[in-house]
């Protein structure tokens, strides 16, 4: 007995040991994701907007920038892997253009094979999901769908996860981009094969069955018409020859191509009766020889044209499995399509029947890209690029010429959706470009526009270079005058 309760007792405080490491380990992971990234300038960054979502029914979200938000029924569990039922509190922000990325804090860079690649976004967002003040998780069986509105409409972007435990992008796959105003087709047209007549041996004439000489009507049977002096010799099989029907007077005569290879159905008919008998196509003496050597001629040309036949339709057999999966592609994004218009329509009339005074959803576009969501967090639809850039040794003042020790330094350039960021002086700027450089100055945020770099015509070799930045005073200092000012650049 003594041992039992020894091993239990054990037993038990390994258990609550376990407990108090998974506990520490949960609140170590929290902290680390909330000291991962910070956004740059307070009270400067885009807030969440928070809504209402019935767990077990489900909802569609409409935020004002353009983004919607697809929960079907049961999307919610807890911890432990168990539906969640009731009111969901879910909290969302989009981000769209560069000085959003910015002032979200939010690293843009991604480390493929120890090589740093720039984020070129489509359209990032943010997303948490709470019942009762504790965080729920997407239930696997059950994903949410999201949908930001966007400028970008290029292909090839990638679907990110920003793991704040690991503090990187995780790449997810591929995203889709859809435009709401246009449907797609797909049409894909086969080769059209050509018909390919295979060449019958001649077979010499011997004395085993009769030998009956007939004309071929020209154009009838293309693989007879390449040999001279052609005549049928009965097939050993007929039986029903009677001598006497080559006296007769017949008024038509058919050849008909048989079942077997070679084998042809001669039928004579007047208007009293008709015979029919079993032949093969035989040639005597030298054009046996003659014909012989054609066939071997047309019977390569066969063979060829055979085998490239086969490859076509190798080809074409690749082509219709890869067109098929195309074009269920498509029928699925017309369905996504119709299936959001029908969304935005349903809720811009409820918009208009309240009469309310408010920013509608942002359809001047209709642009979106469209992913599905394994968990709640920060997702980005962008590309990774290689820009081609021009390292700087940067010094910075302000407008009265005094020094300034700036932080959160970035480069912003024109056509290009996202942002280089740097921990220090030695920054690059994009070769050729228009180039704005961004950064706070004593928690207010600081710049100089694309013009006033331009003047400084940058180009050729590393440098050293000063800067006169504008910085903002404390009333311009909140993310709508911000990004005023960048978006008039």
């Amino acid at each position: 007995m003594m041992n039992i309760k020894s091993i239990s007792v054990i037993a038990l405080l390994i258990f609550l040991s376990s407990c108090n490491q998974a506990d520490k380990k949960e609140k170590n992971e929290n902290v680390t994701a909330s000291n991962f990234f910070q956004p740059p300038i307070k009270y400067a960054d885009i807030p969440f907007k928070e809504y209402d979502v019935d767990a077990e029914k489900g909802d569609t979200l409409f935020y004002q920038s353009g983004s919607i938000i697809l929960f079907p029924s049961n999307s919610f569990v807890d911890k432990e892997g168990n539906l969640v039922k009731g009111n969901i509190k879910v909290k969302y922000r989009a981000f769209t253009s560069p000085i959003d990325f910015y002032l979200s804090g939010i690293p843009m860079s991604y480390d493929s094979s120890g090589k740093q690649y720039t984020f070129e976004s489509a359209g990032m967002c943010e997303i948490h999901a709470y019942k009762d003040g504790l965080p729920v998780f997407v239930n696997q069986k059950s994903k949410p769908e999201i949908y930001i509105a966007t400028q970008n409409n290029l292909k090839e972007q990638n679907l990110y996860y920003l793991d704040t435990a690991q503090k990187k992008w995780i790449n997810k796959g591929t995203d889709i981009v859809i435009d709401l105003h246009k449907k797609t087709t797909y049409n894909k047209v086969y080769s059209t094969s050509t018909e390919i007549i295979e060449p019958i041996k001649p077979e010499k004439a011997n004395n085993k069955s009769a030998i009956i000489k007939i004309a071929i009507v020209p154009g009838s049977f293309k693989e007879l018409l390449v040999y001279d002096n052609l005549q049928f010799q009965l097939d050993p099989k007929e039986k029903n020859f009677n001598d006497n029907d080559t006296a007769g007077v017949w008024s038509n005569v058919e050849l008909i191509k048989g079942r077997s290879k070679g084998l042809y159905t001669i039928k004579f008919s007047n208007a009293s009766r008709s015979v029919s008998y079993a032949a093969r196509p035989v040639l005597d003496g030298k054009d046996y020889e003659k014909a012989l050597k054609i066939f071997d001629k047309k019977n390569k040309e066969y063979q060829k044209k055979v085998k490239e036949r086969l490859d076509v339709e190798k080809a074409d057999s690749i082509q219709y499995v890869k067109d098929s999966i195309a074009n269920s592609i498509v029928i699925e994004e017309n369905k996504r399509i119709d299936r959001i218009n029908a969304l935005i329509e349903k809720e811009n009339a409820i918009i208009r029947k309240k009469n309310k005074q408010i920013v509608e959803t942002n359809l001047s576009n209709r642009l979106m890209c469209g992913f599905q969501i394994d968990g709640f967090g920060i997702w980005n639809c962008e590309r990774a690029i290689s820009l081609n850039c021009l390292p700087i040794v940067a010094t910075f003042k302000d407008n009265k010429g005094n020094l300034i020790e700036l932080t959160n330094i970035a480069v912003l350039y024109k056509s290009f959706n996202g942002i280089l960021k740097f921990a220090d002086n030695n920054i690059k700027v994009v070769k050729n470009a228009d180039n704005m450089i961004i950064g706070v100055y004593n928690g207010k945020f600081a710049y100089i526009t694309y013009d006033q770099y331009n003047k400084l015509k940058l180009n050729g070799e590393s440098r050293e270079v000063t800067f006169i930045m504008t910085v903002v005073e404390d009333k311009d200092n909140n993310y709508e005058f911000i990004k005023s000012v960048v978006g008039r650049q």
